[in-house]
């Protein structure tokens, strides 16, 4: 651990449950939240002392919606953070919400260190927040940008494309508008629907999975096809280069000096400890998890008990692709270090497959994803995981 870790922090409160969304979420007003802050400052006390109170090197703190923890709460949390682990990161993000940020919140926020802001504004247009059943208006977003850059945060703007009803003109309105408001990082993601019950389900109240699978379906009937969804991440490829933003992931953009610190270490196959309902972990080459209900976490905390290991983890292959996912891409002499001559003939063997269809481009020692094979990232993935 002489080289730290990152540290993920899930706070899963929420004013309202997205119906898309597919994280643990829970409502903001549940009766378990001072019950599940307090566990959380129990787990990350444990786990730091497990750990040998190790460096924290990056700090993500999302959800849900973080930035809902009213001033004392945030500040609760600090202090449990810097009891547990030795604090000193190089970028602190947190998650919110354009329409729950104040001054008092981002005051608290920045006492903490934060010094980046990732606001899930999802679209601009009022009929695109409609369509993806989100609470804020369009107008919150550019406000909550101002009120971050008062603050001295760095900004990402996460964004939605393929949502139903969707047009390309749409979508080209929706960058226009983010590019105005000159974030330092952009994340743009297709509108992915899961049609498998979730456990997170569970922490809401009301219809349960049949609701929210019975409105997925609905949405899955109205959004563009693939080729206009297709045109649409080559449309974002195009406005934000132009506008001097590199594309350095496959859905991410930031400009020089703006990548994201923390999500690099995923990408990058690096350690990190994920504390909280859901959270994932990635230590000692051992993949794991804690239960998303609030309730078996909570239950979990209470007995001591492991997170989860998931035993089928394929590390060589998850290695691979998440190197690819990066414009930097595959380094095969490091891969074959670490994993061994079976790993990488199997990467050569999905090279070898693919390689008719132009999806990658090897340079010297290096394997990338090509514009097409950004666009059809998983067929080389499901053969690096075959």
């Amino acid at each position: 651990m002489t080289r730290g870790i990152g540290l993920y922090v899930h706070i899963p409160f929420c004013a309202s449950r997205c119906p898309y969304c597919d994280f643990a979420t829970a409502p903001a007003t549940s009766a378990l939240r001072g019950r599940y802050l307090a566990a959380l400052a129990e787990e990350m006390l444990r786990e730091g002392r497990a750990l040998g109170r190790p460096r924290v090197r990056t700090l993500y703190v999302g959800g849900g919606t973080p930035s809902l923890l009213e001033p004392p709460e945030v500040a609760s949390l600090a202090e449990a953070l810097r009891r547990a682990f030795d604090l000193r990161p190089r970028e602190v993000t947190v998650e919110a919400n354009p329409a729950t940020l104040d001054r008092a919140r981002l005051a608290a926020w920045r006492d903490v260190g934060v010094t980046r802001l990732s606001l899930g504004v999802q679209s601009f247009s009022a009929h695109g927040l409609r369509a993806l059943g989100r609470t804020h208006q369009p107008e919150d977003s550019a406000a909550a940008v101002a009120a971050a850059r008062d603050a001295g945060f760095d900004v990402n703007l996460d964004l939605i494309f393929g949502w139903p009803g969707q047009t390309e003109d749409d979508w080209r309105a929706d960058l226009r508008s983010a590019i105005a408001l000159a974030p330092d990082h952009a994340s743009c993601y297709p509108l992915e629907l899961r049609l498998d019950p979730e456990e997170a389900v569970a922490n809401w109240p009301g219809g349960g999975w049949r609701v929210l699978e019975r409105w997925r379906r609905d949405a899955l009937d109205g959004q563009p096809d693939e080729r206009v969804v297709a045109g649409m991440y080559r449309q974002a490829e195009r406005q934000l280069g132009m506008a001097g933003y590199r594309h350095y992931e496959i859905a991410n953009w930031a400009r020089p000096g703006k990548r994201s610190l923390h999500n690099l270490g995923y990408w990058r196959d690096r350690e990190w400890l994920g504390v909280g309902a859901g959270a994932h972990s990635h230590l000692a080459g051992v993949r794991s998890a804690n239960p998303t209900s609030l309730t078996e976490y909570l239950g979990k905390i209470h007995t001591g008990g492991a997170r989860v290991i998931d035993t089928g983890a394929d590390a060589p292959g998850e290695a691979a692709m998440l190197a690819l996912r990066l414009d930097s891409g595959l380094d095969l002499p490091r891969y074959t270090a670490r994993f061994g001559t079976a790993a990488a003939a199997r990467v050569r063997r999905a090279i070898d497959e693919v390689a008719p269809a132009r999806l990658l481009r090897i340079t010297g020692d290096r394997v990338r994803l090509t514009a097409k094979g950004r666009l059809l990232a998983n067929e080389v993935f499901i053969r690096l995981l075959a």
